[in-house]
């Protein structure tokens, strides 16, 4: 069975084996089971507890040995001393991919790392994939898997379906980004929880979501690397499919590095030699946490952007400078536009408003909020121009969501990117910033935000164009040994 088709069973499973249950759901093997139901999971639950024969409406079984049916993935949540028989079960009926939730391996010292050593190689015998130990979990919106004792996993928001998929060694930091992801409806789809990583790792899953239809971005939470070679192979297969990835490493400094093999039992590495690789793969470094879903955004939502060429429209003066400040600080351009575009502005907007890039539509938008959109289509459809940043500050209630419907109506008629900044509470304005949303045009609480995500775009962009001449020749004299070797 190929890799890819293993991993499926993770994260698209049609039977899913609890082995740990509970009826208690304030203990993991309980949640596990709540959390499918409450997200309305479609396959087959099989609670496996040899104390009960129901749980949470399930019959339970005492064992794996005693399920009479197929099952795609096995969650273990139990003392790792009891492992091994469980992984003899899974040999026993064949199964390949099992999701070890447990800790207690090679993050709290030798004596763990011996027993992970023992379970990885029993299984590697046996044909089975593990994801973990002391992983949280995993979660696929779109088919209803939400297979993970993370808080995240109670969230009364419907999670919006959509095509970010992100990977996270760090199960809480990953799993409380994620609830804030889903709150926000960004349109995360799939979740990993890799934990210790033992036998599958972050390469391994790159490699699935490169070839996944229903991811166009990929984001990861980095901590370590096992194997640079492996890696780095990884990155090019996710560049050869056109997937932007977008990482955010942790432990940059010496004393942090110390903290990740604490609790991973992965050693960090050296930020340098990884900001080198990131460098020659096109993938978009998040310097802060806050980049790794900023990022995502703009790359999964935006079209291939030609050029660096900013269009800047708002209702203030002040927002106009802002944005165009922000624009040059990290190195995109804001020209000027056609001659035939000033004088299409000057016939619909006041004598005091200037027609230029930026535009400053003034006040006016209050009493004609149709000079908003016609001003928005001019910039639209200049040459000048390659991609259009709104910046919207107080604008709240009915005109608030006029203007977001004029702004998805535009974005459906051009190929050219449109990106919004909205800096006014989100209560005063959230049945317009929703709509954006939905639409999946970027949005941005702050012009910085949203011109730092840009910029990674348009920095992706070109790093396309540059890989199409050089990506049959990748191995060759690119890297030394010390990148290959993270």
């Amino acid at each position: 069975m190929s890799n890819y088709s293993v991993i499926n069973k993770l994260i698209n499973p049609k039977s899913i084996a609890i082995v740990g249950a509970s009826n208690n759901t304030n203990k993991h093997g309980g949640r596990i089971i709540a959390h499918l139901l409450k997200h309305h999971y479609p396959g087959e639950i099989y609670p496996i507890n040899p104390k009960e024969t129901e749980i949470q409406g399930f019959t339970c079984y005492k064992s794996l040995d005693e399920v009479p049916f197929n099952i795609d993935l096995v969650c273990f949540l139990i003392s790792p001393n009891y492992l091994m028989d469980g992984l003899r079960s899974c040999a026993n009926k064949k199964i390949k991919m099992v999701m070890i939730h447990s800790s207690g391996f090679a993050e709290i010292g030798e004596d763990g790392a011996q027993i992970q050593k023992e379970i990885v190689q029993y299984a590697s015998e046996n044909g089975i994939r593990i994801c973990g130990p002391n992983t949280i979990g995993v979660a696929n919106v779109n088919n209803h898997v939400f297979a993970s004792f993370s808080m995240s996993m109670m969230t009364d928001v419907v999670p919006m379906n959509g095509t970010i998929s992100y990977i996270t060694q760090s199960g809480a930091v990953g799993g409380a980004m994620l609830s804030q992801g889903w709150e926000k409806h960004i349109g995360i789809n799939n979740w990993i929880s890799s934990g210790n990583e033992a036998d599958l790792d972050t390469a391994d899953f790159i490699d699935y979501l490169a070839e996944d239809k229903m991811t166009k971005t990929i984001c990861v939470f980095l901590e370590g690397v096992k194997d640079g070679r492996r890696f780095i192979d990884a990155l090019a297969h996710a560049a050869n499919q056109k997937k932007p990835l977008v990482m955010y490493k942790n432990g940059r400094s010496e004393v942090s590095q110390k903290s990740v093999q604490s609790h991973t039992g992965v050693l960090a590495g050296n930020y340098d030699v990884y900001e080198a690789v990131f460098n020659q793969f096109g993938v978009i470094n998040a310097v802060d946490l806050d980049d790794l879903f900023d990022y995502a955004i703009a790359l999964d939502s935006l079209t291939h952007i030609k050029g660096k060429g900013v269009g800047v429209i708002s209702s203030s003066g002040g927002a106009c400078t802002l944005i165009t400040d922000n624009c040059i600080k990290h190195g995109l351009e804001v020209p000027d536009i056609t001659n035939v575009s000033k004088q299409k502005l000057m016939d619909i907007v006041p004598d005091f408003s200037t027609p230029q890039n930026p535009f400053d539509t003034t006040a006016q938008i209050l009493s004609d909020p149709d000079s908003f959109k016609q001003s928005l289509k001019i910039l639209i459809d200049d040459s000048n121009l390659d991609v259009i940043v709104v910046m919207l500050t107080t604008l709240g209630g009915d005109l608030a969501s006029k203007i977001a419907d004029d702004i998805i109506e535009l974005s459906k008629k051009t190929k050219k990117p449109i990106i919004v900044a909205w800096t006014i509470a989100e209560s005063l304005a959230k049945e317009g910033m929703d709509k954006l949303r939905k639409a999946k045009v970027p949005l941005y609480p702050s012009g910085e935000r949203a011109i730092k995500a840009l910029a990674a775009t348009v920095k992706y962009s070109s790093f396309q164009s540059e890989w199409e001449k050089k990506k049959d020749n990748y191995n060759a004299c690119l890297f030394s040994e010390k990148i290959i070797t993270i």
